[in-house]
Parts: structure tokens; sequence; C-alpha cells
């Protein structure tokens, strides 16, 4: 009960969250029988959270165990169904206890359920393949040797690719592979427990990285990123119609291969580019603008459509701001006083967003409740989570036409600068294409 519940709570929390969440390969998703989900784990608490509202069956999460040492807090966890595990160097003393979590989990692929399992162990932010423990072929593999090989277990790789997991109103996209049948690896593993476990390792990672975006190096990844907010739009409309999280996820994979090949084959010509492409972007700083102002020759301002639109939508935004300032203030608060790693900041915002919104909310309804008369309060507690969505999107557009505003204001002062800074976008893009082409050529020539 408590955990479809939360499962709710999750999905609307994270449809709040995020700006877009793309998914791809859901049908690769087993309608029943024993699987074991693998994910990469790039932001603590989020990926879990994420991941149990897209995939329609329960789930049994594997977690450290050393998050379960407050007696409440390991009652909790257990009832939204994580297993804890421990790992040596992490919590020592208690690798023994492994072998009943191992146990529990070969009882759960027996009776045909369904693991969650992040095989980097840890979670970091960054957009790469850290090792993986050979806990997830161990599982499977020794749940199938246990009952003859014949529970008929598949492991199902996930990618998880966010545009920043720690921003509110960011993107993600989620990538389910195809299905590894573990009975594969029988023979293997009946000749020998080791090759046949790090074969199926081997096979779970190969799967993962075709799944992800991997920038391999810390230095790499800004300048791919920088590419991407100039160049991506540009490659989108080259591919024609399709679905744009995909696309993007295809593209920036593209990005970082003709980078790769670019740095291998003329570094000086990567590092003078990194130059000019970082000049350009501390141009917009100084004038405090942004890439988007660049791309258009001309700005679409709207005025009568966006009056309209304003004047109209003024009081539900109203009505959606007095009611959800207090719990997103609290949210934020809550989560800039909680002194974790980085790589958690996105995890606390949503869980602690999550909490406090039910809460609060909860209290107006209350309130709503003891001063009305009939249904008024369950309408009024129908249309919180609606009216707090309608509010972001009002203040969204409210902030992108005061942004069209202040450029029009900055290049009507300063013309020349941003005429400079076109022209020097205009250059960057040629470059790019130029080196997109002989990417493409070595390509067909290889």
């Amino acid at each position: 009960m408590l955990y479809r519940f939360l499962k709710f709570l999750a999905r609307l929390t994270v449809n709040g969250y995020f700006r877009s969440i793309y998914v791809k390969g859901k049908e690769h998703i087993p309608k029943e029988g024993p699987v074991i989900f693998v994910a990469n784990h790039p932001s603590a608490f989020m990926d879990p959270i994420l991941l149990g509202t897209e995939i329609h069956r329960k789930l049994y999460f594997l977690a450290r165990g050393d998050i379960f040492k407050k007696q409440l807090a390991a009652v909790l966890f257990r009832m939204i169904n994580m297993i804890p595990v421990y790992r040596k160097g992490e919590t020592p003393g208690h690798a023994e206890r492994n072998d009943r979590v191992f146990q529990k989990c070969f009882d759960h692929l027996s009776k045909g359920k369904s693991l969650m399992i992040f095989p980097e162990g840890n979670s970091k932010t960054e957009r790469r393949l850290r090792p993986l423990k050979t806990g997830t072929a161990r599982i499977a593999l020794g749940a199938e040797a246990l009952n003859n090989f014949s529970l008929n277990v598949t492991i199902v790789p996930i990618g998880i690719n966010y545009s920043n997991p720690h921003d509110f109103r960011s993107d993600v996209f989620i990538n389910f592979g195809e299905p590894i049948n573990v009975s594969h690896y029988k023979e293997l593993f009946l000749a020998d427990e080791r090759e046949g476990v790090n074969a199926l390792m081997e096979g779970i990672k190969s799967d993962m990285v075709n799944l992800l975006v991997i920038v391999h190096d810390n230095r790499m990844d800004e300048l791919v990123q920088q590419i991407e907010l100039l160049y991506r739009g540009i490659l989108r409309e080259d591919m024609g119609p399709g679905d744009k999280g995909y696309q993007d996820f295809q593209l920036s994979k593209d990005i970082v291969m003709a980078l790769a090949y670019h740095i291998d084959n003329d570094p000086q010509r990567v590092a003078k580019f990194q130059e000019n492409i970082k000049a350009y972007m501390n141009g917009l700083k100084e004038l405090d603008l942004r890439d988007t102002h660049m791309r258009k020759s001309r700005l679409n301002i709207g005025v009568l459509r966006s009056l309209v639109y304003f004047v109209m939508g003024f009081p539900l935004f109203l009505f959606g701001y007095s009611t959800n300032y207090i719990p997103y203030r609290l949210a934020g608060w809550v989560s800039s006083a909680i002194r974790l790693p980085k790589d958690f900041v996105g995890s606390i915002k949503i869980v602690a967003g999550m909490f406090i919104f039910l809460i609060i909310y909860a209290l107006e309804v209350l309130v709503i409740g003891r001063f009305t008369d009939g249904l008024w309060w369950l309408l009024f507690g129908v249309s919180l989570y609606p009216a707090g969505l309608f509010t972001v999107n009002y203040l969204k557009k409210y902030y992108r036409v005061i942004d069209t505003w202040k450029y029009l204001r900055i290049f009507i002062q300063k013309s020349d600068l941003v005429a400079k800074l076109k022209l020097t976008r205009l250059k960057l893009m040629d470059e790019l294409e130029v080196a997109k082409n002989e990417y493409l050529l070595s390509k067909e020539l290889s």
C-alpha cells in the first residue's frame, strides 16, 4: 500500500520537477517472469525514484547497507522494497550478511519478481560508466543455478541520460535496452563460475555503454556541452521529424565521437576552437545574453498573443502562486540546508519537495475545509498540483518576454558588440560544419 502511494506521489513529483521526460524502449520490459533491471547511477535517490515511475512492475531495490543504520530508516526502507547490500570497505564487519541478501534475491527471482540494481555501486554525476560490480551477474546466474536454469531470468539494461539532474525543469532521456537472456551463459558458468560471471558482466557493460552518452574526459565534457548548445539544434533540423529525446541522445553521441576523432588527429585545431568558443561564451556573459539571442536573425515577440495569455491566465497564476509559494520555498531551503555531496543535490530537492508539498497541500486543504461547506475542499485540493504547474509555465513565459525585451535594449545600446558576437557565432558554426563533414568522410573511408 505504501509502495503504491509513494509511486503515485513520485510520478507527480518527477513530472513537476523535469521539463521533459523522454523514454525509449519500454517495449523491452518483460510483462512477467523474473527480471533484473540494471542502470547507471548519476544521481543518488533520484535514479530509483525516476525509474520506479516508468517501470510498471513492482521493484525491489538493492541499496547500500549503511543507509539502514537507523532503526526507523531501516523499517521505512524495507516497506518500500529496499534490500540492503553490505560491501567491504563501505560497511566493515557486515559483508558476511550478503549471503542472506543473495538468498533473498534468489527467492525473489524464483517467484517471478523483479530487482533493480545500480551495478556502479555509488552515485556520481558524470557522463560516463564507472566500473561495474559483479553482484548483478552473481545474483542472476546463482538464481538460475539453484533452479537448474529453468527460471528464464532476463536482465534489462537501462541508460539514464540527464541534461542536469540538479536543475529544476531540466530534461532526462531514459533508454531501455533489449533484455539479456541469462541462460545463454549457462554452459560457461557451469564450466567456470568466475568466467561465466565476468562474461555476463561484459555483456551488461557493452549494452549499457550503447544506451549512454559517455564522455571519458571531464575537460572534454565542457567542450561537448558547448558544442551541444551551439550546434545540436541545427543537426536536429537536418535529421527531420522524430522523437526529440532520442535525436538529442544520438546527436550527443555523434558529437562526442567526432570530437574524439579530431582530438586524435589535430589536437591543436581543437585547442584553438576551444579558445574561440570560450571567448564567445565570455562575450555572452559580459553582455548578460544567452546563445538563443544569437541564433535568430529576428525575434518574434508576439506582443498581442503574449498580452492575451498573461491577462487571461493571471487569476489562475495568482491562485497557483499563492498556494505553491510556501512549499516551493520551503523545499528549496531544506535542500540547501542539508550538507551533502553535490551528487545528492537533485535527489534531496526531489525527495524534500515530494514530502513538503504533500504536507503543505494537506494543511491548505484542511484550512479550506474548515471554512467552507460541501465539497469545495476537494475541488481546491485537486486544483493545487495543476495550478502549480501552470504557475511554473506562466513565470517561464513571463521571464522569456522580459529576456527578449532586455536583448532588444542591449542590441540598441551595444549593437556593434552584438553584431560582433553574431559574426563570431557564424564562424564557429562554419568550423563545426567543416569538422562534421571531415569526420563523416573519415567514417566512409574507414
